[in-house]
């Protein structure tokens, strides 16, 4: 009975001894008193940690499952974005290995092989026939190595029309062309409220807002813009931009910027411009990389019985969107600004609606080379030359000119 006892004690309590006894049942009872006592306590701190062992074993249950809900969750977002993703890039690209080696030969190119040959300015430009009656047409190249989209159309008359116009940086070469041709711009296109195309020019008018002369006057600006709300939704990429732009447009005298809509015209001149579609919104559970660039205004010009396509940066969704609301017939065009600065853009099938004699590349060389095979303008110059056409004009040649 006493080695049980001392079992006991061992187990649940510490074994008090005395060193001068006294009397031998007080001293046992005192013993079993304090044992009882090591008991309660070793029960409490059991039934204690039971509890709390319930506790962070649910924890971990609990983290565990929503942990697998995310995991199961995020595999099946990223396989539908990818399947998303391909969806768009097979739409626009098709089978991208029949591409490899297709080659064009721009008329910059051309225009560089004449003048190894030892043909003047004169004679080059005399082996071009003028098709623009009298009108001249200039895609200026980017001051960076960066894509970026900028054109300028003279009428015959002399007034000027500007189409985006580019970087922040490249505001100086647009404007000094702008002056060269009298610094006076009557009406000025914007397609999208990116960086790349609207930068020169938000460059210019903050300049202006600041106090300082740029040297140009410009009488109208045509836009089609959303909200900044749906900019912080569907485009956070180029927020600030949309933000800054939205607020200088806003700020200019009343009558300078004009928010267009479908089917809207404006005369320069002669010059005919059609406003050729509503800007496209995808649904709110439709949100990527493509909506500001789908978001892309497309301007028709007729130019002495020459039609001029403006496309801006229109990628899938937005083309497809085009190719339903607007006929046909009204997007043939004898010269095409090629979406997207040629690559990851529209269908084959806009391009075929089009029907170009002439393509416009806003296209650094680069993005014209695929360097690191990540872009997709071999396809855009394939479908090209299965469209018959003949004549490419490059940013990467520089400014080029049709007259």
């Amino acid at each position: 009975m006493r080695k049980k006892q001392g079992d006991y004690m061992r187990r649940f309590g510490r074994r008090h001894r005395f060193r001068k006894s006294g009397s031998r049942k007080i001293g046992w009872q005192m013993e079993m008193s304090i044992d009882r006592a090591a008991s309660r306590r070793y029960r409490s701190y059991r039934q204690h940690r039971n509890v709390w062992s319930l506790i962070i074993g649910i924890v971990l249950v609990l983290v565990l499952v929503f942990g697998i809900v995310f995991a199961v969750g995020g595999a099946v977002r990223a396989k539908q974005g990818k399947a998303t993703e391909s969806a768009h890039k097979t739409e626009q690209t098709g089978n991208s290995g029949a591409y490899e080696n297709v080659e064009l030969v721009t008329e910059g190119e051309k225009r560089k092989e004449l003048e190894a040959q030892g043909k003047s300015e004169q004679e080059i430009d005399a082996l071009t026939k003028p098709i623009l009656g009298g009108a001249e047409l200039t895609m200026l190249a980017g001051q960076t190595k960066a894509q970026m989209m900028s054109f300028l159309l003279e009428t015959k008359e002399g007034s000027l029309i500007v189409v985006d116009g580019g970087w922040w940086d490249d505001a100086d070469h647009l404007t000094e062309e702008i002056k060269k041709r009298g610094g006076h711009v009557s009406a000025w296109f914007l397609t999208h409220a990116h960086t790349d195309h609207v930068g020169a020019l938000l460059n210019i008018l903050q300049s202006e807002a600041e106090g300082k002369d740029s040297g140009i006057t410009i009488d109208h600006i045509y836009y089609d813009f959303a909200s900044l709300d749906w900019y912080k939704t569907h485009e956070l990429g180029d927020l600030g931009t949309a933000d800054a732009i939205l607020k200088a447009l806003a700020a200019l005298p009343k009558g300078e910027a004009c928010p267009v809509k479908k089917d809207d015209e404006i005369l320069v001149d002669d010059v005919c411009i059609t406003v050729l579609n509503d800007r496209y919104e995808p649904d709110d559970d439709h949100v990527g990389e493509r909506d500001g660039n789908d978001a892309s205004m497309v301007y028709r010009m007729l130019v002495n019985g020459v039609t001029i396509l403006f496309t801006g940066d229109l990628q899938v969704d937005g083309g497809n969107h085009v190719l339903e609301t607007v006929a046909k017939e009204d997007l043939k065009a004898d010269i095409v600004q090629m979406a997207h600065h040629g690559q990851h853009a529209v269908t084959k099938e806009f391009y075929e609606a089009v029907s170009p004699k002439i393509c416009m590349w806003p296209t650094p060389q680069w993005l014209w080379d695929n360097e690191g095979d990540q872009y997709t303008t071999p396809e855009t110059k394939a479908w090209m030359k299965e469209l018959n056409v003949e004549k490419h004009y490059c940013m990467k040649d520089g400014d080029q000119v049709i007259r």
